[in-house]
């Protein structure tokens, strides 16, 4: 079986509707009231009620239905019967205890990328970084573009990736957003968790949001947000679970340190992180001091995403040491490591150039390749495993 999940509006359901139009089977929605009620009843059978694909959208709304699918992949190993989706991550559900360990492939889904936008499916850049053995040979594989595309990038990191949002301008936007923060607190957040104080909740949301991008300290954002700080701990794990944002953990090569130090914060969705700010357009992003934040979001979430349709889906980490030198995103496949640093200028200055050496000085060998993507126009080398390159090159949305 196939489960495929990610945050609300993501596309799951109009994936898994596709898939039965080309397939066939049966399509059952648990945001449907009776058939979830349905499902509640008699897990058992809701799942025997076809003998070819069922698809169960939502499946997080009847947990116990996971055990029902268990048992029937077990009396019945034949493949693709079973696809279900669901709106949190079903491994990180308390109420769900079942893993379907060894029956059913995991696909997360991220917002749309900016090269599924402009309809320009190209091998993942994250790959060709890890086969080239040289800078200049990986940039001699990627598209350029005009400097123009700059402009654009602005905009994408501003809007996010949320496929609802497409086309809309920012009034528009920000409705939609209104619309969907709602939803998640009156609706989805009361069916993954009791929520003892709701304004509570949504406040703590609003605060992680406007930092998507920086280091997490619980125990400051305890204090701002006025939670105890447990309480703090089970809301940000509720947010993780529901693909609302994610922890991006520091990068050391001792392997012990990893799990001790702080990591970054990220919204899962850049137009959202500027939607709890108030932003709508540069400009405005600019004003408050948050260009690079929000640029850092939408490019994490673009290239992890991208990492995570390649050829081997590689571990992330960022890098930072005590005297202030950071690398935003680390690219990890067994003993290799491509290294990635966010610049919202066009023209990447000393400190950016300096962190990306002092890395390839602490990996030696492991260090594969440095890329410093920014939005100029610019694709050189700087040494022979380190360049530069325009982010909308890297992004793969340079139109053909």
């Amino acid at each position: 079986m196939v489960a495929i999940t990610g945050a609300r509006q993501v596309g799951k359901s109009t994936l898994a509707g596709q898939i039965v139009e080309k397939l066939g089977g049966v399509y059952k929605t648990l945001d449907h009231e009776l058939t979830r009620a349905d499902a509640l009843s008699d897990p058992q059978g809701f799942v025997t009620q076809t003998d070819s694909l069922l698809v169960v959208d939502e499946i997080q709304q009847a947990p116990d239905l996971m055990l029902a699918i268990k048992w029937a992949v077990d009396r019945d190993r034949r493949p693709g019967r079973f696809l279900i989706t669901g709106s949190a991550n079903l491994l990180g559900m308390k109420t769900i205890t079942e893993s379907l360990a060894g029956r059913a492939y995991y696909l997360d889904l991220a917002p749309l990328t900016w090269s599924e936008i402009v309809g320009n499916p190209m091998r993942s850049a994250v790959d060709l970084a890890f086969e080239a053995e040289t800078a200049k040979a990986f940039l001699a594989r990627l598209q350029t573009g005009p400097a123009s595309l700059a402009d654009e990038a602005r905009r994408r990191a501003v809007e996010g990736g949320m496929p609802g949002t497409l086309g809309f301008d920012s009034g528009d936007r920000r409705d939609w957003y209104d619309g969907y923060r709602q939803t998640f607190l009156e609706r989805d957040l009361r069916r993954l968790s009791e929520i003892e104080n709701l304004p509570e909740f949504a406040r703590l949301m609003t605060l992680v949001m406007v930092r998507s991008g920086g280091l997490l300290n619980r125990s400051t954002l305890a204090t701002d947000s006025q939670l105890a700080y447990e309480t703090l701990r089970r809301y940000l794990n509720i947010l993780a679970v529901a693909y609302q944002v994610y922890l991006l953990p520091p990068f050391f090569v001792n392997i012990g340190k990893r799990l001790i130090k702080s990591p970054k914060l990220y919204a899962a969705d850049s137009g959202l992180a500027a939607y709890a700010s108030g932003i709508y357009t540069w400009a405005d992003a600019m004003s408050q001091g948050r260009d690079g934040s929000i640029l850092e979001t939408w490019l994490i979430n673009e290239i992890r995403t991208m990492a995570s349709l390649g050829d081997v889906r590689p571990t992330t980490w960022f890098w930072r040491t005590g005297a202030g030198a950071e690398i935003d995103l680390l690219l990890e496949r067994g003993l290799n490591v491509v290294a990635v640093e966010f610049k919202a200028s066009a023209t990447p200055g000393r400190r950016e150039l300096a962190a990306m050496k002092s890395l390839e000085r602490d990996l030696g060998e492991r260090f594969r390749l440095g890329i410093i993507a920014h939005l100029g126009d610019s694709a050189e080398v700087i040494t022979g495993k380190s360049c530069l390159v325009p982010i909308p090159s890297l992004l793969g949305a340079v139109r053909r």
